[in-house]
């Protein structure tokens, strides 16, 4: 999921800081590179404060720097929320975008949690389907979504997998946001961490879990304890078991999206 010039290489986008809204915000207009803007729009996102969503939406399309635009493509699905996607110019860099842009957005779309990010993806499989390795991120991301290839095969035209797509809004609610087919959740993620970490545990084995302890890292604002290369041992999964019960005493909303604890 990471492309090779990135920066924040890490499965969230780190601890909120100590600093208050007002401090962040002067940091931000005293920013002089495109890398300090963006770090410090992330500091502001984490603490609830969506604002200056816009500003991240300008960066993007207009940095010429690959690092900048990637990690700017990881916080805008991370943050978007329906609207956001709809409205097509704030992805205009998409229609410019080298390899690794496409890669990095078709591997964090599943980020988004949201159904309109589909079009995109199948716009970019029309444009992108004779690139292999670009077409199977692309691919399995439809697939997270979608799990079309199970219903309709593998090697289907963009044009059958766009037909299924809007049976499959038909049937579901694109209002909500989903993880898979289900309506997301932070405890469903949860419970399905714990039933790895236990399995990994008891061999004394790597976690060898990517997306989830991603994804409730960046959603509940609390870093899992343990990543893909984590042995999982007593000690490590009494962590993970004590970080699963101080998520569950919190209030979570079936088919919301969370960025650090605050719903979009």
């Amino acid at each position: 999921m990471v492309g090779s010039r990135n920066l924040m290489n890490s499965i969230w986008f780190g601890e909120k800081n100590t600093l208050s809204q007002a401090e962040i915000k002067e940091n931000l207009l005293k920013s002089h590179t495109e890398r300090d803007i963006l770090f410090n729009l992330i500091e502001l996102y984490k603490i609830g404060d969506f604002t200056q969503k816009p500003l991240l939406i300008q960066l993007m399309n207009g940095t010429k720097d690959e690092a900048v635009l990637n990690l700017c493509i990881r916080v805008f699905l991370a943050i978007a929320t329906h609207d956001d996607l709809r409205d097509s110019n704030n992805l205009r860099f998409l229609s410019k975008g080298t390899e690794e842009t496409i890669d990095t957005f078709a591997s964090a779309a599943i980020t988004s949690l949201s159904l309109e990010v589909v079009p995109y993806l199948l716009a970019l499989l029309a444009d992108w389907n004779d690139i292999d390795d670009t077409a199977i991120i692309i691919k399995d991301s439809l697939d997270f979504f979608l799990d079309y290839e199970a219903e309709i095969g593998e090697e289907v035209t963009v044009e059958k997998i766009g037909n299924y797509y809007a049976k499959y809004c038909n049937d579901n609610d694109p209002e909500s946001y989903y993880f898979q087919q289900n309506l997301a959740f932070p405890g469903d993620l949860a419970q399905k961490l714990v039933q790895r970490a236990m399995c990994a545990a008891h061999n004394e084995e790597p976690l060898k879990m990517e997306l989830i302890p991603s994804l409730l890292s960046i959603l509940t604002g609390e870093k899992v304890p343990g990543d893909y290369r984590t042995i999982m041992n007593a000690s490590y999964y009494k962590k993970m078991m004590e970080y699963i019960d101080n998520l569950s005493i919190k209030n979570w909303e079936k088919g919301q999206k969370y960025f650090y604890g605050y719903k979009l």
